[in-house]
């Protein structure tokens, strides 16, 4: 789904790179996580939302049935092994979880109508990337900060903010461009590209 404010032709020319990102292993930094932690941490946030906390999701009936099987695997001493047909779909997600949880440390936030205004158009593409990424599996593994539910939610209120303000058209087209290259840089897999991409969505949180 394509919000208002999209441009079309710029999300539609990495469209099918930004699946493809997805669809494949992420590359590890050195001290990124492994297969079994991130097969852990997939493991742990089942088991904690099947608990049907006030937070929590709903859990599906696949996921409870795969947490089942680790559970039986480290009876048996076995390591967690994460679904072969949606490992890369788990490693993306958790990497990104990685790069916004290190954003946010950062502690920094939005101080002009321009920056709001990048953070407005930023959330919208990020809405696209999780809204048009393949299978429940990456979408389901992000942290809730980054679903498409808050991405909407984030980009209305970074709008409004920013039409509390004097404005410039200019600004718009910077903010709207700025966002297009971020975008860009995450799905055509460039390096850092999607470091840039969770850091500018933790400023914008």
């Amino acid at each position: 789904m394509i919000l208002s404010g999209v441009r079309p032709a710029a999300m539609l020319a990495v469209a099918g790179a930004a699946a493809a990102a997805i669809a494949r292993p992420a590359a590890q930094p050195e001290d990124g996580p492994s297969d079994e932690q991130v097969c852990e941490f997939r493991y742990t946030e089942i088991t904690l939302n099947a608990l049907s906390g006030p937070a929590s999701r709903e859990v599906g009936e696949d996921e409870l049935a795969w947490a089942r099987q680790q559970e039986e695997r480290k009876a048996r001493g076995e390591p967690c092994a994460l679904p072969e047909d949606t490992a890369a779909a788990f490693r993306e997600a958790t990497t990104l979880n990685a790069a916004f949880e290190a954003g946010t440390r950062l502690a920094l936030s939005p101080q002009t109508t321009g920056e709001r205004l990048i953070c407005a158009a930023v959330w919208n593409r990020w809405n696209y990337a999780v809204e048009s990424a393949p299978g429940e599996e990456f979408r389901q593994a992000l942290r809730r900060e980054l679903s498409a539910a808050n991405a909407v939610s984030r980009e209305g209120f970074w709008r409004k903010q920013a039409d509390k303000a004097a404005k410039r058209g200019d600004d718009r087209v910077e903010a709207e461009e700025k966002a297009d290259d971020l975008y860009a840089a995450y799905a055509n897999g460039e390096e850092r590209g999607a470091d840039r991409l969770m850091e500018w969505l933790a400023i914008c949180r």
